[in-house]
């Protein structure tokens, strides 16, 4: 009966931790309506109040996000002699944030970014993944610098807890970690990996990701400038859940938020629910109720946000059907 167990899970494996992760997601969910979101009189009464143009500057400030996100994403393959639209990239990572919903954690839509840029671009996969790569590590940069900022600003404690020695822990291992990036000799996988016969192949399917990685060396100005980007759209994100909150009257300010953003998005990359759904929401749920939100208004805040990047990601479901359609139009575009 054990072995049967172990084979079954061995060939369904990937069906398997799908279906967890689904559950895992729906769950936590669930506990947070049924916990935080009992009162539905007053839920009701919030929704009705709540101010409804800052809903809509939350959403754009949401839209505004995925154009930054392009454009960011354009500079780093001009490095590589790649010529894609503005508009092409952000239906591509309007795509991707729709696969972010159905992936493990909230980067699965960069596989399909990666994926899809190689395809279109016709570049190797490792060099569209290492784009990617710098692209996203220049946005955990600016969020390690924003959760620094947060701290000169005054937000230090999160109820009783300070917060000072893990933000600085944080920055630390950022900077390292970018360091690494920019610089990949530093691990000589070229001597280590030409030791072994059997990965040898590895090494030849690495060689790209190295190269590329080690030819931004010479683009100093194009990282800074990807950088200020990545400044802009983290800054895109906590004003999108700040207006969010403040249109449901929460009064926690802005210092607070760029803290929580990146702490959030952190822990959303636990890979043990689907796009980071259920961690996100009660992550966030937990840091304002103990900066001392009702339960009902951190609640809604969380699933209004959860909405917000449901419906981005419907948008590129869409555009992921209908864009086979349009493929000769967009290949006019980017030449």
């Amino acid at each position: 009966m054990k072995n049967k167990i172990i084979s079954f899970y061995r060939k369904n494996k990937k069906a398997i931790l799908l279906i967890a992760r689904i559950a895992i997601s729906v769950s936590l969910i669930v506990y947070l309506i049924k916990t935080k979101l009992n009162d539905f009189s007053s839920i009701i009464e919030i929704l009705k109040s709540s101010y409804k143009v800052l809903l809509l500057l939350s959403l754009s400030t949401h839209a505004l996000g995925i154009w930054i996100t392009a454009f960011r994403w354009k500079i780093l393959l001009n490095t590589q002699e790649v010529k894609l639209s503005t508009a092409t990239l952000s239906s591509t990572v309007l795509i991707g944030s729709f696969f972010n919903n159905f992936l493990p954690t909230s980067i699965g839509g960069d596989i399909f970014r990666t994926y899809d840029a190689s395809k279109k671009a016709k570049i190797p996969l490792g060099t569209s993944a290492s784009v990617i790569l710098v692209e996203r590590f220049s946005g955990v940069v600016s969020a390690a610098t924003y959760a620094v900022v947060a701290l000169f600003l005054g937000f230090t404690t999160i109820g009783n807890q300070s917060v000072i020695i893990p933000i600085v822990i944080f920055f630390i291992i950022t900077v390292i970690l970018a360091f690494l990036i920019i610089n990949p000799s530093v691990f000589r996988l070229g001597k280590i990996l030409g030791k072994f016969k059997f990965m040898r192949k590895l090494k030849e399917k690495l060689s790209n990701v190295y190269n590329t990685l080690a030819s931004f060396k010479k683009y100093k100005v194009v990282l800074i400038e990807v950088l200020i980007f990545s400044f802009f759209l983290q800054f895109a994100v906590i004003l999108n859940w700040w207006l969010a909150a403040k249109a449901l009257g929460i009064n926690l300010t802005l210092t607070v938020f760029i803290f929580i953003v990146p702490v959030v998005a952190t822990i959303a990359m636990i890979p043990i629910s689907i796009g980071g759904i259920g961690l996100r929401e009660n992550s966030l749920v937990f840091i304002m109720v103990a900066m001392g939100v009702t339960n009902e208004k951190a609640a809604l805040c969380s699933l209004l946000i959860l909405f917000m990047i449901i419906l981005m990601g419907g948008v590129g479901g869409i555009i992921y059907i209908v864009r086979p359609y349009f493929g000769g139009r967009s290949k006019k575009n980017d030449t």
